[in-house]
C-alpha cells in the first residue's frame, strides 16, 4: 500500500484568486486529493502518494498553467533575502511608475497645442508600462489560455485605452486616455504593493517561528570545534552552544548547564534550568552556561519543525465556509469581461459616444475585484490561527477553526487534565486524644514513606518537606506489605502506614472520621496500634481549571467530565469546578461511547469538543466533533488532537474557542464586504451611477475602489493578529 502524505509546494507568479482557482482547475488531473491552491498564503497543497505524482511532474503542470513550482525553502533565510528582492524590485518599479504618472497627468491637462501633447503622453507611458509591464507579461497570456485572472483584466482596460488614445491621435483627435491608463496602472500596483505587505504581516507567527531556528551551528569534532549550517545536522552530532545562542536542533545536553529561554514553546518568561541529561528544544535560547548538545532531531523531526509544519499546513487549509467564495472567484473573470462587453453593447445601442462607452466599459473592467473574493477567507484564516500559535494553540486545519466557532459543549478528561495527575496531601485528621500534632505524625510518615516506591508515598514525603520537616531520618525494620501498606520502627516505636485492610489484619480500630474525606484516598497511621492520624490522598486540581470552567459556562457552553475514577472521586472535582455534569468510572470505549450519544442529539450548531491529554484519551479526542489535547509540544500531544495546547494551560480552551469565534466573525464580515463590493461597484461602474447622479464614474476612480476591496478585507483580518482575549 502507497504511503499517502501531506504535500506543499510553493507557487511563484499568482497575482490574485482567479489565479489560484485556475491552477486548481489546471490540477485537477492529476491523482491527487484534497487540492488547495491558497493564494493568501501562495502555497499549493495535495495528498497524494509520493510514487504516484513526483514533484517534477507537480513542476511540469504548474509551469503549463503558467506558473512556476518550487519546493518549500529548508533555509529561511534564503527565502527571505529572496522575498526582500522581490519587494525592492516592486518599489523601484512602482515609484518609476508613479513618477511618469504624475508627469503625464501634468501634460494631459496642461495646454499643449498640437501633436506635441499626445507625443509627450507617449513618451512618459512608456516607462509607466515598463513598471507594470507584470500585468500585460502575466495577464494576456492567461487570457489566451482561456484562464483570465485580475491581470488580465487591468491589461485589457489599460490597454484599450491606450489603443483608443493611440486612434483618436491618427484621426480626429479628442481626449486622449493615456493619463487613466497609467493611474490605473500605478494604482493597481500601489494596492498590489500594500496588500502584499499586509499579508506578510498577517503570516507573522510563521515567519517569526521560522526565524527561531539559526542558520549556523558550532560542531564539535575530533579536530575541534567548526561552524556548520544548520541544514547539515544530522542525529548523534555534538554542537556546542554559547551564552546568547539558540539551540539549533532538539537534542540532550552531554556537559554544562544553565538557563534556557523555552518561552517560544511554553510560553512561560521564566528560563529553566538544564543541566547534564536534561532535553533542550531547537529554537530555544541559551541565556547563560554553556552546553554540549548530542543532536536528537532536526529541520520537521525537532518540536519546532512540527509545530511549523502544523501551522504552515493548518494555514494552506480551506474551510467548508470559503467554498462559496472559492467558486465564484474560478469564474468570476470571464463574469467580468462578459459585463464589460454587455456594458458597451448596452451604451452603443443607447447612442452614446464612442468615448462614453470606452469609460463605461473601462470602469467595469477596472472596478470589479476577485481578489477580495478570494482574500476573503484565506487571509482571515492565516491570521487567526497564526494569533492562535501566539498564545501556544495549535489549530490544524480551517475546518477545525469553523467547528470550534460553534462548540455547545466540553468534555474534559479528569486526571491529568482538570487534575494534576500528581497526588497530593489534601487532609489530616488527628484523633481526639492524641498526644501527636500533625508535624509529629507527619516527620514518622515522611521518614517511612521515603523507603516506598509507592505514588501515594510520594505525596506525604512532598507535603512533610514543604513544612520544612526533614525526612532523612532513618528508620528500622522496614516492612514492605503488597497492597497494604508498610510498617516500621521509627524513634522506638513501632508504626503502620496503610489501607483499611492492613488495619484490620493489625487489628487497629479505625475512628469515624469527619465531612471532608469523601473523593480522596485514605492512609490510617497507626503508633504501637492506635490510630494517630489519617491522611486523605487525592489528585490536586489544576489551579486554572476552576477560571476555565467559569469562563465556559459564561460564554454559555455546558461542560462535563468523564473519567474512569470512582464515582465519590468524580464527584467532587466535580462540585469543586460547578461542572454541568460528569460520569464515572467509565472504559475508554465506554467515554466515545457517551460522546456519541451527545453528537446525535445535537442540531448541528452546538458542537462538541473533547479536551484530554493527548495521549490516552485519543479515542474520545477522535470521536469530538473537535479534540484538544492538553500536551506539552512532544510528538505525541501533537497527533492525537486537531487542536494542540501547547503550554498545558486549560485557561487556553476558552480562549480557543473565543479566537475561533472571532476569525469566524471576520471571515463571513470578508465574505460579506466582498460580495457587496462587487455585487455594488459593477452596476455603478455600468451605468448606474450616471442615471442616478447625472455623472459615469471615472475609470481610476474604480481603479482606486478596486484596489481598496482588496486592503478593506486584509486589514479587516489583521485585526485578529491584535486581539487580545
Amino acid at each position: 500500500m502507497k504511503k499517502v502524505c501531506r504535500r506543499e509546494f510553493i507557487i511563484r507568479g499568482m497575482r490574485c484568486a482567479g489565479c489560484a482557482r485556475s491552477l486548481e482547475q489546471k490540477l485537477s488531473a492529476l491523482p491527487v486529493k484534497d487540492l488547495y491552491v491558497n493564494y493568501a498564503s501562495g502555497i499549493l497543497a495535495f495528498d497524494a502518494p509520493v510514487s504516484v505524482v513526483s514533484d517534477s511532474e507537480v513542476f511540469a503542470a504548474v509551469g503549463k498553467a503558467g506558473f512556476k513550482a518550487e519546493l518549500p525553502a529548508v533555509d529561511f533565510a534564503s527565502e527571505l533575502a529572496k522575498e526582500r528582492k522581490e519587494t525592492r524590485r516592486e518599489l523601484i518599479s512602482f515609484i518609476t511608475a508613479f513618477v511618469f504618472t504624475v508627469l503625464l497627468t501634468v501634460t494631459a491637462h496642461a495646454h499643449i497645442g498640437g501633436s506635441l501633447s499626445g507625443v509627450m503622453q507617449i513618451v512618459f507611458l512608456l516607462p509607466v508600462l515598463l513598471g507594470g509591464r507584470r500585468f500585460f507579461i502575466g495577464g494576456i497570456p492567461a487570457l489566451l489560455r482561456g484562464t483570465p485572472n485580475m491581470d488580465s483584466l487591468i491589461s485589457c482596460g489599460a490597454g484599450a485605452g491606450i489603443i483608443y488614445s493611440v486612434i483618436l491621435m491618427a484621426g480626429s483627435g479628442g481626449h486622449l486616455h493615456f493619463d487613466a491608463a497609467a493611474m490605473i496602472i500605478s494604482l493597481v500596483m500601489l494596492g498590489k504593493m500594500i496588500e502584499a505587505s499586509a499579508r506578510r504581516r498577517a503570516s507573522g507567527t510563521m515567519r517569526e517561528l521560522l526565524m527561531l531556528t539559526p542558520e549556523k551551528a558550532l560542531l564539535v569534532t575530533p579536530g575541534g570545534d567548526r561552524e556548520v549550517a544548520v541544514t547539515e545536522l544530522k542525529k548523534g552530532d555534538i554542537v556546542r552552544v554559547r551564552q546568547g545562542e539558540r539551540f539549533p536542533a532538539d537534542g540532550v545536553v552531554r556537559s554544562g548547564s544553565g538557563d534556557v529561554n523555552e518561552s517560544m514553546l511554553t510560553g512561560e518568561p521564566l528560563p529553566v534550568a538544564k543541566n547534564a541529561g536534561d532535553i533542550v528544544s531547537g529554537g530555544t535560547l541559551n541565556s547563560d552556561g554553556i552546553f554540549e548538545v548530542s543532536v536528537t532531531g532536526t529541520g520537521k523531526e525537532s518540536v519546532l519543525g512540527r509545530i511549523i509544519h502544523l501551522v504552515s499546513e493548518a494555514q494552506g487549509s480551506r474551510p467548508p465556509v470559503a467554498a462559496l467564495a472559492d467558486k465564484v472567484s474560478g469564474i468570476f473573470t470571464w463574469m467580468i469581461i462578459g459585463a464589460a462587453l454587455l456594458t458597451a453593447l448596452i451604451w452603443f445601442f443607447a447612442g452614446a459616444a464612442p468615448g462614453e462607452i470606452l469609460n463605461y466599459a473601462l470602469s467595469v473592467l477596472v472596478a470589479a475585484c476577485p481578489c477580495a473574493l478570494g482574500l476573503a477567507t484565506p487571509i482571515a484564516l492565516i491570521a487567526g490561527l497564526g494569533r492562535a500559535a501566539d498564545f501556544g494553540i495549535l489549530i490544524k486545519n480551517g475546518t477545525v477553526l469553523e467547528k470550534a466557532a460553534r462548540i455547545g459543549r466540553v468534555i474534559f478528561d479528569k486526571t491529568g487534565t482538570l487534575t494534576s495527575g500528581v497526588p497530593e496531601l489534601k487532609k489530616i485528621f488527628i484523633p481526639a486524644g492524641t498526644a501527636m500534632d500533625e508535624n509529629d505524625v507527619l516527620k514518622a510518615a515522611g521518614c517511612a514513606e521515603r523507603n516506598s516506591t509507592h505514588p501515594l508515598a510520594g505525596a506525604v514525603v512532598a507535603a512533610a518537606e514543604q513544612r520544612g520537616i526533614d525526612t532523612g531520618c532513618g528508620v528500622t525494620d522496614f516492612i514492605y506489605v503488597p497492597g497494604r501498606g508498610i510498617e516500621c520502627r521509627f524513634d522506638g516505636k513501632m508504626w503502620l502506614f496503610g489501607n483499611e485492610k492492613l488495619m484490620a489484619e493489625k487489628n487497629t480500630v479505625i475512628p469515624e472520621l469527619p465531612e471532608g474525606f469523601a473523593g480522596t484516598t485514605l492512609i490510617y497511621c497507626a503508633c504501637e496500634g492506635e490510630i494517630c492520624a489519617v491522611f486523605g490522598i487525592g489528585d490536586a486540581i489544576r489551579a486554572e481549571a476552576a477560571e476555565c470552567v467559569s469562563r465556559l459556562s459564561a460564554s454559555g457552553v455546558r461542560t462535563f467530565m468523564l473519567t474512569g475514577d470512582n464515582q465519590a472521586a468524580a464527584a467532587a472535582v466535580a462540585a469543586e469546578l460547578h461542572l454541568d455534569g460528569f460520569r464515572a468510572e467509565l472504559l475508554p470505549d465506554e467515554k466515545l461511547e457517551f460522546i456519541r450519544t451527545m453528537q446525535e442529539n445535537s442540531d448541528g450548531n452546538d458542537l462538541t469538543a473533547m479536551v484530554g491529554d493527548g495521549i490516552n484519551d485519543a479515542p474520545a479526542l477522535a470521536q469530538a466533533d473537535v479534540g484538544i489535547a492538553v500536551g506539552s509540544g512532544s510528538a505525541a500531544a501533537l497527533e492525537s488532537a486537531e487542536m494542540v495546547l501547547l503550554r498545558s494551560d486549560l485557561r487556553e480552551v476558552p480562549r480557543a474557542l473565543e479566537l475561533s469565534k472571532a476569525a469566524f466573525r471576520v471571515i463571513k464580515q470578508n465574505l460579506f464586504w466582498a460580495f457587496f463590493y462587487n455585487f455594488t461597484a459593477i452596476p455603478l461602474a455600468a451605468g448606474v451611477w450616471h442615471i442616478v447622479c447625472g455623472s459615469s464614474l471615472n475609470p481610476v476612480i474604480c481603479a482606486g475602489a478596486m484596489a481598496a476591496s482588496s486592503l478593506t478585507v486584509v486589514f479587516n483580518a489583521l485585526r485578529l493578529r491584535r486581539i487580545r482575549i
